[in-house]
């Protein structure tokens, strides 16, 4: 199951990069028609918002199967290991709850309402711009599913430990001595 949880991931990731990095080309097109061409684009604002939406929502939800989503966990990691896994499993199930019936069900009711109303400045229905929430939807009910499986059958740790190695708070002497290195470097060159 994490073999199918990293291809998703790894999906997800792509498409985020690829809808990144289209949203910052219109965006580059739409400031050089508008400020150096002189001819602002009608095109270029409404798909770079659609664009937004879209990688918010993707961006979303492979955020939450890499478990990298904001999660206050200080008092479940008080408790004990099986009290713990009872409180994993329970905001699984409730993440679950709300993916299948906020997003997908109610993403499907949103975009199936806007499908007949047309954007102004693109041949495309406002239905494209909500199908993303359903979407999304499906993916981290996924994710909720399969990390439920994960922590009640063992496989992975009800709360994991997270790397904040590089997150550590920098002492001023130590940023102090980090500038005089980098500015040493630069004055070299």
């Amino acid at each position: 199951m994490t073999a199918f949880k990293g291809v998703l991931s790894k999906f997800l990731g792509i498409v985020s990069i690829i809808l990144f990095t289209v949203l910052v080309l219109v965006t580059t097109w739409q400031v050089v028609s508008r400020q150096a061409l002189n001819d602002p684009s009608t095109w270029s604002e409404e798909l770079s918002k659609i664009l937004f939406v879209w990688l918010s929502f993707v961006g979303s939800a492979f955020l939450f199967g890499e478990r990298g989503h904001i999660a206050v966990d200080y008092l479940a990691r008080r408790f004990p290991a099986p009290v713990q896994k009872v409180l994993a499993s329970f905001v699984q199930l409730v993440i679950l709850f709300f993916a299948l019936v906020a997003m997908v069900w109610g993403g499907y009711l949103a975009a199936s309402i806007a499908w007949t109303q047309n954007l102004t400045a693109l041949p495309l229905t406002i239905g494209w711009v909500y199908v993303v929430i359903p979407v999304a939807g499906v993916f981290v009910a996924v994710f909720a599913l399969i990390d439920l499986v994960a922590v009640l059958t063992g496989r992975e740790a009800p709360y994991p430990d997270i790397d904040e190695s590089d997150d550590q708070p920098m002492h001023l002497e130590d940023a102090a001595a980090e500038s005089r290195i980098v500015l040493d470097e630069g004055t070299r060159k």
